[in-house]
């Protein structure tokens, strides 16, 4: 069903345009009320495809940069000591944002707003909906630019401004928190009239206002959590309040927001995970703290290395490796991250230098590391037939959020049943993930692996590191959402080399390489319409000693409190 509408949401746009005249795009860029009014169906469907069907977002900010600097993976080859340095042609999702998904979300408020009252008055929900997204591709924009427009932006064409102010961050996430409340309110009530209904237009939840409701609570308290080195008194009054919300919160699995993408959404161009050379492997202390674990996503995650036995014994054949080498059960080993050379060490030597073998005419490189299951990222890669399932906020990633709430004292809820239920929904969510992605050689979860897991030492909940355990889970159940793995790691400093998930230091001669925090902030340039604001709120962000110089990729936005 939702496929079909992919087509037909694109079959419809182009109906639209393709049979206009010249006289009628004339009208249209001269008389804003003249624009078709295109269904406020279409434009949903539409501004969710936007938010995620952004492949320069994905070969960018997400492959290129934010896997390294929060070590969900990086390159076959390791990194080199720019790692930290660079982040040409990121920040995409700012673009997207305010030229793409953001008018479109605000053409559904402006085009109900319009109808007559009782017609509006039964558009209440899907207007709504509207602004939790919008609130939520606001907030993804913000954490790591700090100041945007927000409340006046998107309404030139409307009457407004094409100079917004930019609004600061501390403003930005009072705004948030009083839409999403009220939303989850007004989607938690029956209205007087009955609602008009997405439907299957909404691709997340087919319209279920009782879902958007949870959701919307849900996300007050996801975004409230953010604020936990800057203002924990404000965390803790929303959580009180997000809890006592008669919405409530996702209750289970099948409340999570999620596209589940239809088949080819991510095939081919910049989705490609293994382009342009790109090799990409598990992360030496990740992989090491699954192993350890018997953490059944690790396969998952990660594929076996090239060490079969089949290959071992070739490589011994040539005589590649020593007649008296011992095969090595163990498939699974991470690369390390950190660019220092690796002088006497002769494992991350190996690591980083593998043994080629040949196969007839083909030569066999015999990596150790594991790689990615790049078909978890793009289910297409290598001919797969899969699908896909991009993830906005999960159930298992709430249960980790209220059980650090808790265990930090700033909630009455209880840490560890919140704990093994977000480990739970996590370890199901990413068997799921990869049934449906068909990542290489799936073996489904059992019951067993689940238990058996749950009764490792370092799994097992000790009020004495649980928030150090809370954290470290919730850091694997963000393996699929780059941007809330690195949030998390800025946000509370774990993993780290003390962890029992162990992040090595990168060093560059004898000097800690600090990890990049947000992205370049560059100032307005003479002619743009609204340079003043743009500059003036840049100049504000800098008077905060942490934000450093806008062009410093190590700067701090006003959220990530040192």
């Amino acid at each position: 069903m939702k496929t079909s509408f992919y087509k037909y949401a694109l079959i419809l746009f182009s109906l639209y345009f393709v049979g206009c005249s010249k006289e009628k795009f004339a009208e249209y860029n001269t008389d804003p009320d003249a624009v078709i009014k295109l269904p406020v169906d279409y434009l949903l469907s539409r501004a969710i495809i936007a938010t995620n069907d952004n492949d320069f977002d994905a070969y960018y900010d997400n492959y290129s940069y934010v896997s390294r600097w929060s070590r969900v993976f990086l390159q076959r080859t390791g990194n080199t000591f720019t790692v930290t340095d660079n982040a040409a042609n990121a920040n995409n999702r700012y673009g997207r944002f305010f030229q793409d998904v953001g008018p479109i979300l605000e053409d559904i408020k402006q085009t109900i707003d319009k109808m007559p009252e009782e017609e509006r008055a039964r558009n209440l929900y899907k207007r709504t909906i509207a602004t939790i997204l919008k609130v939520q591709q606001a907030w993804y924009v913000t954490d790591v630019n700090g100041s945007i427009p927000y409340e006046e932006a998107f309404q030139a064409r409307y009457g407004g401004t094409l100079q917004p102010k930019y609004n600061t961050q501390d403003e930005l996430y009072k705004i948030f928190e009083a839409e999403l409340k009220e939303a989850a309110t007004i989607l938690n009530t029956p209205q007087a009239v009955e609602q008009f209904n997405y439907a299957k237009a909404d691709l997340y939840f087919n319209g279920d206002a009782k879902k958007w409701a949870k959701t919307a609570n849900s996300l007050r308290l996801v975004i409230a959590l953010r604020l936990s080195k800057r203002d924990p008194e404000r965390v803790k009054a929303i959580v009180r309040d997000v809890l006592s919300h008669p919405a409530g919160l996702m209750e289970s699995a099948s409340d999570s927001w999620m596209l589940q993408a239809r088949k080819d959404f991510t095939a081919g161009g910049n989705w490609n995970i293994t382009g342009n050379g790109r090799l990409f492997v598990g992360e030496y202390g990740v992989i090491n703290y699954m192993w350890n674990n018997t953490d059944p996503r690790l396969r998952f995650f990660f594929r076996p290395n090239q060490w079969s036995e089949v290959n071992f014994q070739k490589a011994k054949d040539q005589r590649v490796i020593s007649q008296t080498a011992k095969f090595d059960t163990r498939r699974y080993y991470g690369q390390f991250s950190n660019p220092e050379t690796p002088n006497n060490n002769p494992i991350k030597t190996r690591f980083l230098n593998p043994y080629q073998i040949k196969d007839g005419e083909n030569t066999i490189i015999l990596d150790t590391v594991s790689r990615i299951q790049d078909r978890l990222f793009q289910p297409e890669n290598n001919a797969g037939t899969g699908t896909g399932i991009i993830p906005i906020l999960t159930y298992a990633e709430l249960c980790f959020a209220r059980a650090e709430l808790a265990q930090r004292g700033w909630s009455n809820e209880n840490a560890e049943e919140l704990y093994y239920k977000g480990v739970d929904a996590s370890l199901r969510f990413y068997d799921n993930l990869a049934k449906t992605a068909q990542v290489y050689d799936y073996v489904p979860l059992t019951d067993s692996e689940i238990t058996n897991f749950k009764l490792r030492s370092d799994i097992v909940f000790k009020s004495s590191t649980g928030l150090e355990q809370i954290i470290l889970q919730a850091y694997l159940n963000y393996f699929r959402n780059f941007n809330e793995a690195w949030a998390l790691v800025k946000r509370t400093g774990m993993p780290n080399k003390n962890t029992k998930l162990i992040f090595e230091d990168w060093i560059n001669e004898g000097q800690t390489l600090e990890v990049p925090r947000r992205f370049v902030i560059n100032y307005a340039l003479e002619g743009d319409l609204n340079f003043d604001n743009r500059n003036s709120a840049i100049d504000n962000m800098r008077k905060d000693p942490d934000f450093g110089d806008p062009s410093s990729i190590q700067g701090r936005v006003w959220w990530d409190k040192k």
